[in-house]
């Protein structure tokens, strides 16, 4: 990803975090998994060398994997979907040539 994506990924990411359309848990995932990063209280203790790290990197790149996957499925009203759009009742796809 280049600095433009990366900077559309985060101008996305605030406005998917801002939409109250959004429910609030899905919102919160990744404060959820940061705080069991730094809480003492894990699923396996941090005391142990290998394993007591690496449930607290599963648990963050899980909730980094679903955020990204999260955001990019988010399609703000009003952003372009790529996706055509209903035509109203008794007009054309296309607008006449006078009205372009």
């Amino acid at each position: 990803m280049n600095v433009a994506g990366l900077r559309a990924m985060g101008t996305r990411f605030f406005r998917y975090v801002r939409d109250p359309r959004v429910p609030l848990w899905r919102r919160l995932a990744g404060l959820f998994a940061v705080i069991y990063f730094v809480s003492p209280v894990d699923a396996l203790p941090d005391f142990l060398p290998l394993l007591g790290w690496l449930d607290d990197v599963g648990v963050l790149s899980a909730a980094a994997f679903f955020m990204v996957r999260e955001v990019q499925r988010y399609a703000p009203e009003g952003e372009l979907s790529g996706w055509p759009q209903p035509v109203a009742e008794g007009q054309t796809g296309t607008p006449p040539l006078r009205e372009r």
